[in-house]
């Protein structure tokens, strides 16, 4: 079900200008981004700087039907050599976390600036900006047919738009998967992350990068119903296997468990304003690539 994909009929005409007087990059490009409801206007704006910043590929995986009308599951390629680091980021698959998409935009329309430019240059990236778009347009965490798609990861009969990401990345191996979230009931910023036993973790760099931002992390010893230390949980650590048969695995745990080494789920607070949540996210997949890539 795979092709090229074209524009949508939205326009571009409210892509956010950069100001120029700002010098940090993580600062400039998400200072006063607005927040886009509809999905045909920001998978247009997506598509715009995607192609500006050099993907090597933007592929139609399928439609699902959003505002009376197919709407296209994107998935964006950048290419390096073949040998660097395969990653996987994706984004929007609960529709009322409107910050990885708008993160996902940010990153690309910063794209060719230091240092990000660097890192990007030193992996090979595939990126899947929207899963969720009847959901991003009603703002709900599930979809039009009120299914949460994160739990569908494990059900023989998954909906669309996880049939969809399961064909493409079931024969695929990444490095690292990192996964834009955020939480509505957080009060500050939180990671899950899986990892071997004999690796180090990245967590720890993750955190210590945004405290030195001035970013607040939720420091709960129990979140989600889990252990957790300085806003960091392993998973599998308090949670027995029984609640992910009852309740579905989640897109994280089906990566882990088709071979990719490291997943990292990064949870931003609703309640902290729309910019400081890109800069969470934006600042914590850098570390996490620094890290990958051996910055």
């Amino acid at each position: 079900m795979g092709g090229p994909v074209t524009k949508l009929k939205a326009g571009l005409d409210s892509v956010i200008p950069e100001k120029p007087e700002h010098h940090d990059p993580q600062r400039r490009t998400q200072q006063n981004m607005e927040q886009i409801q509809n999905p045909d206007t920001l998978l247009n704006q997506v598509i715009a700087a995607a192609e500006k910043a050099g993907a090597q590929k933007i592929r139609t995986m399928g439609y699902v039907q959003c505002l009376g009308k197919d709407v296209p599951i994107i998935k964006i390629l950048f290419r390096s050599r073949p040998e660097n680091p395969r990653v996987l980021l994706s984004a929007g698959i609960h529709g009322d976390e409107p910050a990885g998409p708008h993160s996902v935009l940010s990153l690309l329309l910063s794209w060719n600036e230091s240092p990000i430019s660097s890192l990007f240059q030193g992996i090979n990236l595939d990126l899947f900006p929207l899963i969720n778009p009847s959901g991003f347009e009603k703002m709900t965490r599930e979809n039009a047919e009120k299914i949460d798609l994160n739990r569908e990861f494990a059900k023989g009969h998954p909906a669309l738009e996880i049939r969809l990401l399961m064909d493409d990345l079931r024969n695929r191996r990444y490095d690292l998967s990192v996964e834009f979230h955020e939480d509505i009931d957080a009060r500050g910023f939180y990671l899950y992350e899986h990892f071997p036993e004999k690796r180090n973790p990245f967590a720890p760099s993750i955190i210590s990068r945004l405290e030195s931002e001035k970013l607040t992390i939720l420091k709960d010893p129990v979140i989600e119903g889990m252990p957790a230390r300085n806003g960091i949980i392993h998973p599998g650590q308090g949670r027995k296997r029984s609640h992910f048969r009852r309740h579905g695995w989640p897109m994280a745990i089906y990566m882990f468990r088709h071979g990719t080494p490291r997943t990292i789920t990064l949870e931003t607070p609703t309640m902290a304003p729309l910019d400081e949540r890109i800069r969470m996210h934006r600042l914590a997949l850098t570390t996490a690539l620094e890290e990958l890539v051996g910055v």
